[in-house]
């Protein structure tokens, strides 16, 4: 059992050209992608995003024979509550080992959208999570609930801010993430890119509390040089908090792999 990257993304994304070579090459562990599922995404003008599943199926059969890796399929599902039955229709219809739960925009603006940073920073926080915890409420057939902090990446928040604007609406999102089998997502681009992983070390604490045990690690990685990028100070970070093991994903079950010791393939950082 092994320690692998579960969140990645190549040239399927609307947001990305990377090749999937671009990770077989650095690791004999299992390689898994998660390709952007975008509805009506204002970043890429207000198209649906569905990665091409045929052609996604077609680049692992080419490359199977050049890498020995295994290869996983899997996707970011990206809510927005008029689009969920659009969202529902996709993933009924096609087979993912690992599907992702993301929220990145509301209709009108994605989160990174440099037009937001303008706004008060608690009034961004409170919104985002307000529709985070209305879409669970409705939407939670994934696997994991990917970078928690995705909305709030444009601002300088601090732990104390999350805790007094925040908690009461995370403590709500991560009981139902935690009824749901929901893992909680380590995204080492936000923690180590966007600088917020004491905003990380706050919220293990507050999903252990609401009764979780489920941890993933992603990059995030949108190109080859990210690939498990900070995976050591990710894992650090878990034992510090008690974290044995971690989940991996295949045709959506679950298997724990220990992170000690904390074998990782690649020295990548952001």
């Amino acid at each position: 059992m092994t320690i692998y990257d579960q969140h990645m993304h190549t040239l399927y994304s609307f947001d990305s050209e990377a090749q999937l070579r671009d990770y077989l090459a650095q690791t004999q562990a299992p390689v898994v992608t998660t390709e952007h599922l975008e509805f009506d995404n204002p970043d890429d003008g207000g198209r649906d995003d569905l990665p091409d599943y045929a052609g996604m199926k077609r680049t692992q059969a080419a490359l199977a024979s050049h890498y020995q890796n295994e290869m996983l399929l899997g996707i970011e599902a990206g809510y927005f509550a008029p689009a969920e039955e659009r969202l529902r229709d996709y993933l009924a219809n096609h087979d993912f080992d690992l599907t992702l739960l993301s929220f990145h925009h509301d209709g009108q603006h994605d989160y990174l959208d440099a037009q937001l940073a303008g706004l008060p920073a608690k009034q961004q926080l409170e919104d985002y999570f307000t529709r985070m915890l209305a879409g669970l409420k409705q939407f939670h057939d994934a696997d994991v609930l990917a970078h928690f902090d995705y909305g709030l990446r444009l601002f300088d928040i601090t732990p104390e801010q999350l805790e007094a604007w925040g908690k009461p609406l995370l403590d709500q999102i991560f009981a139902i993430a935690v009824a749901h089998d929901l893992a909680l997502e380590l995204n080492t681009k936000s923690m180590y890119r966007w600088h917020n992983a004491p905003l990380y070390d706050q919220a293990i604490s507050w999903y252990q509390q609401a009764g979780g045990h489920l941890f993933t690690i992603g990059s995030d990685a949108h190109e080859g040089p990210h690939y498990e990028a900070n995976f050591k100070q990710a894992l650090a970070m878990l034992k510090r908090h008690g974290v044995k093991e971690i989940a991996t994903y295949r045709r959506h079950h679950r298997t724990m792999v220990p992170i000690e010791p904390p074998v990782v393939d690649a020295d990548n950082v952001y």
